[in-house]
Order: C-alpha cells, then sequence, then structure tokens
C-alpha cells in the first residue's frame, strides 16, 4: 500500500470501488511551470509579467535618520519613488493598516514586549491585563508631507493584534483570542470604550487573525488558521473563514480548508472577498505554490489534503499520512469541488497582506490591480521578501503576476542580507502605497506613483464626449446629483474628496457603457458617517482621462 501511494498518491476505498486521485508532481529539480489554463491535479505558477523595475533610493526623513535604514535600495517600476514614512520605535511588528474616518493612518502594533516567538504569544491563555503590551497606532500625516507627523496610541492594552479595520465610529482589533471593537468618545484620537464582540477565539499555532468588513453586505469576515501544519482539526472554526454581523453576532464558517488565510480584501468592482493563503512545509522548496484567491460562500479550499487546483497532499511524507489518513469518501468529493485558483507564486513566499488599487494617481494600467505583500522566502529558491502586483479580470480571469518591489532580500534563496519583511498594504486616495515590515527593521513605507498626483489636474486635453458636470443642487444640503459622460466604455471612477486629497467617498468604481451615466452622493463617508460641511472635489476617471469638479455641503 504505501508504494502505491508514494506512486500514485492517496487512496480510498468507497464500498466495492477503488478510487485513485492523481497529482502531476514536478520533481524538486524540475521547474513549476507558468500555466494561464491548467487542469485539475496540474501544479502550477501563474504567468509571469515584467514590469521593467529599476534600482531606487530609500528616501529617509530626518526625523526617521536614528532607525539605521539609511544607504539602502529598493527596485520599482519606472518612475515610482519610495520614502520612509514611518521607522523606529515604538514601532514594534507594524502588520496590518486601515485608514480612520478622518484620512489618519492606522497599524496594528504586533509585537510589543514580544517578538515573533515571545512567551506570551506562545501559551494558550491570555496574559493578565497588565501584560497585555500590544497596541494600535495612529500615523498623522497633517502636513502631507509623505511622513508621519508622530506616532501615537490609539488603542491598547492588546494580546497579539494582526488586523484592524474601521467602520463609522467603530476600530475593529483582530486580536489572537477576540475581536474588539472600540469607539472613541471623547475625539481625543484614543480609543477607549471597549467592546469584546467574539470572544473565546482559539489560540496557539497560527496566532494572527485578520478582519475584514464588507460594508455594502453589513458583515464582516474573520480567518482563523490552522493548529498545526497539517493535521485534522477538532475545533470547526480552525483552518477557515469566518463571517458575523457588524456587532459579533450570528458567527458562522463562511468557507473551510484555508490552513492560514492572512490577508483579505473586497473587491472594488464585484464585492467578492478575495485572500490571501500560505501553504504547508514539509513538501520541500518549491511545494506547494502559494494561492491567492477568491473566496467563496461554501467554498473548499483544499486543507489538509489537498492543495493548489486538486493536487493531493504528497502523503509519501510519513508526518502527513500518519496526521491524515485514511482518507475518506467526504474528503474525495471535497477535492473535487476545489475551484482552480485565480493565482499561485512560489513555494514558501507567506502571502501577507492583499490590497486593490482604487486611487487616482498610479498609471491606468494598475487600475484594479491587487497588491499582495510576500512576507517569507528564505526557505524557497525564488526570492522572497517583496510585493507583487497581480493582473487580473474582476473575476480573476486572465490573471498574470508581476514583481512590484523588490530589494528586502538581496539574493535570491537566501536569508543573508534580509532588513525588511512586507506584511501590510494600504493605499490612500492620491495614489500612494503604504507597506509595512514587522521584522528585522519596524517600519512603514510610502511607494509614490511616477506623476504629480494633485487631486486637481489642469491642461491635460480631453475629448469632447467625456464631461463631468456640476452637480445639482450646489450647494447642497440632503443629497445631490452627478452626471456625466463616457467616450467609451470602461471602468469609471467617480470619487469624493476633502480638500486635503482625502478619498471620502467612492460614488461609482465599475465597468460602464459609453455615454451618459449618473451618480448621487447623500452626503455620506464610505463608513456611512455624515460628512461635515464644507468644499469637496469630486473627480471623474475612465480609461486614462480625468476631470474634477467642486461641491459645497451644507448641514
Amino acid at each position: 500500500m504505501k508504494s502505491m501511494i508514494s506512486a500514485m498518491g492517496p487512496v480510498c476505498l468507497l464500498g466495492a470501488s477503488l478510487v485513485l486521485s492523481l497529482s502531476v508532481r514536478p520533481s524538486q529539480a524540475q521547474s513549476i511551470p507558468r500555466l494561464a489554463d491548467p487542469q485539475p491535479g496540474q501544479i502550477f505558477l501563474t504567468p509571469q509579467i515584467d514590469l521593467n523595475l529599476q534600482p531606487v533610493p530609500l528616501v529617509v526623513p530626518e526625523q526617521y535618520a536614528s532607525a539605521g535604514i539609511e544607504g539602502r535600495e529598493l527596485s520599482l517600476p519606472p518612475g515610482f519613488k519610495v520614502n520612509v514614512f514611518a521607522a523606529g520605535e515604538p514601532l514594534v511588528g507594524p502588520r496590518l493598516m486601515a485608514w480612520s474616518p478622518d484620512g489618519v493612518l492606522h497599524v496594528a502594533n504586533m509585537k510589543v514586549r514580544g517578538g515573533e516567538w515571545s512567551p506570551n504569544v506562545d501559551s494558550d491563555s491570555p496574559p493578565g491585563e497588565d501584560q497585555l503590551y500590544a497596541q494600535v497606532l495612529a500615523l498623522p500625516d497633517a502636513d502631507g508631507n509623505g511622513v508621519a507627523d508622530e506616532m501615537r496610541v490609539a488603542a491598547d492594552r492588546l494580546w497579539f493584534p494582526n488586523s484592524i479595520q474601521f467602520h463609522g465610529d467603530y476600530l475593529y482589533v483582530a486580536d489572537m483570542h477576540q475581536v474588539l471593537r472600540l469607539r472613541d468618545v471623547d475625539d481625543d484620537g484614543f480609543y477607549e470604550q471597549r467592546e469584546v464582540i467574539v470572544p473565546d477565539l482559539p489560540t496557539g499555532h497560527h496566532r494572527t487573525r485578520t478582519i475584514q468588513i464588507d460594508r455594502q453586505r453589513q458583515k464582516f469576515y474573520l480567518s482563523i488558521g490552522s493548529s498545526c501544519d497539517l493535521c485534522r482539526e477538532t475545533d470547526e472554526r480552525r483552518a477557515t473563514i469566518m463571517e458575523f454581523n457588524l456587532d459579533g453576532t450570528d458567527g458562522r464558517v463562511f468557507a473551510r480548508g484555508l490552513r492560514n488565510a492572512i490577508g483579505l480584501a473586497i473587491h472594488p468592482l464585484t464585492g467578492q472577498l478575495w485572500g490571501t493563503f500560505n501553504g504547508h512545509d514539509k513538501e520541500g522548496q518549491s511545494l506547494p505554490p502559494e494561492r491567492i484567491d477568491i473566496i467563496r460562500d461554501g467554498a473548499f479550499l483544499g486543507w489538509p489534503v489537498a492543495h493548489g487546483f486538486r493536487s493531493w497532499v504528497d502523503f509519501s511524507i510519513s508526518q502527513y499520512r500518519d496526521a491524515i489518513f485514511p482518507i475518506s469518501a467526504q474528503d474525495s468529493m471535497d477535492v473535487t469541488r476545489v475551484p482552480r485558483p485565480v493565482a499561485q507564486v512560489e513555494a514558501h513566499m507567506a502571502p501577507m497582506g492583499i490590497e486593490f488599487y482604487r486611487g487616482d494617481g498610479l498609471p491606468e494600467q494598475y487600475l484594479g490591480t491587487a497588491f499582495i505583500a510576500l512576507r517569507g522566502g528564505s526557505n524557497s529558491p525564488a526570492p522572497g521578501q517583496r510585493v507583487v502586483a497581480l493582473f487580473a479580470g474582476p473575476n480573476g480571469e486572465n490573471a498574470q503576476v508581476g514583481d512590484f518591489l523588490r530589494g528586502f532580500q538581496p539574493r535570491a534563496g537566501s536569508s543573508s542580507g534580509v532588513w525588511g519583511k512586507p506584511v501590510g498594504l494600504t493605499t490612500d486616495a492620491r495614489g500612494h502605497l503604504y507597506v509595512s515590515s514587522d521584522w528585522i527593521n519596524h517600519l512603514i513605507l510610502r511607494v509614490s506613483p511616477p506623476q504629480p498626483t494633485a487631486v486637481e489636474e489642469e491642461g491635460d486635453p480631453l475629448p469632447a464626449d467625456f464631461a463631468l458636470e456640476q452637480n445639482f443642487p450646489n450647494p447642497f444640503n440632503g443629497g445631490t446629483t452627478i452626471h456625466y459622460v463616457l467616450p467609451a466604455a470602461g471602468v469609471a471612477n467617480l470619487v469624493v474628496y476633502n480638500l486635503s486629497g482625502q478619498r471620502i467617498k467612492t460614488l461609482e468604481s465599475a465597468w460602464r457603457l459609453a455615454g451618459n451615466g449618473v451618480a448621487h452622493w447623500d452626503g455620506r463617508d464610505d463608513g456611512g458617517t455624515i460628512a461635515a460641511s464644507g468644499v469637496y472635489v469630486y473627480r471623474l476617471e475612465s480609461r486614462g482621462y480625468a476631470t474634477t469638479r467642486k461641491l459645497l455641503m451644507l448641514r
């Protein structure tokens, strides 16, 4: 039996019939093919696109010179620049980031008083209140110069927070053992009112929890990693994405078979949930490829019996065979419904944050692109510690992937010289990409697009059939209507900004036919909060054209 397993993959007895599941498995010496249309059982990587990366110096502002990262160089596509947005203490393990309703960048400061393998973190029980040191930090940039003015504590007494989200008046924090909902009741920037809305989450191995709010459906999703590398779980919440109401009630398993999903994001056009998945450890340097995919309700993504597009785990590995066998009829049926991944990158890259670009500043080719942070790579033959851009249709079709930001790891397949580990990603309304590094150097980088990104641009010739009309009524109180005209079918982005260039409300972000379009604004921001009285800018972009107008809201 063992020789058959080694040669042909898992075997299970279903009644009187013997079912064999085969995988096309390359040897370690054989490169994994890049396939645009893989078949079930094929192990593959996504086709690659060359973004022509060029070396650029890392600009270190004077206030962060003491962080010891001067003289560094990174690689980016032509015209992009990069500077340190924040670095050094009190940043200790900055992970996933989010923007508050007033446009201030916040980050989960996860490793305060710990490190990657702190006894407090590895414990199955949270420490006492006097030993909860982790935080959420606010990093305001009031003067808009692309550098954090300060780093101040917005929330504290956390154990191991990986992810944060804002919605309305609330700051949501996904800690290892619970989900918190906090409010800043006195408007001083510190969120002192605390409510545990999801208690008693499983702790220990795969300790990070990621939260993603779906504002359209008024739900949030929470990733909970497995308790092991590969095993049969006894807690049904493990290796899943769970769905909750915004108050934490009615929790249910939304998708399963995800060993450890760190990055979650809502696609701006389709509203679908996407994620990044970390694969198992013991199949060598090249297997299994890491998955980036759409996560659908009721989906099974393979773990602990399969990976990729229905490729079975190598059960000739004794630890895996002992942990999983016997293979059941349900296992076999589950594997037959594992969907083809949208994309796969090299093994052991440890994909972290995923961010769909929806700002104004990047070149048109990046509209709708997903950026993915790859934290790992030291145990892979491919270069790690980088950010990649995933180009795909709204439903994941025709995917291509290209390196976007490199330079944290000078030599492929080596941990020598690594000076940063990319984890969190976010973009602002003006097209800047922010990248957090949670180890070796604790910092947040800001990547600037090739051309100026001022909200108002004048002098660009526009076709006669591309138009953005003045809103009516203007000034307005309860709501206003905006008409526009597109010269050709394409993605229309109509966004309201404040005069500091911070995005307030996305009115349109979808494929539209050529001709007349109309949008309405009720005066609320993307979080549902009523915006303040004042002058705002609304901007229309489509197929490389852009124009802006101003409006006045009076309350």
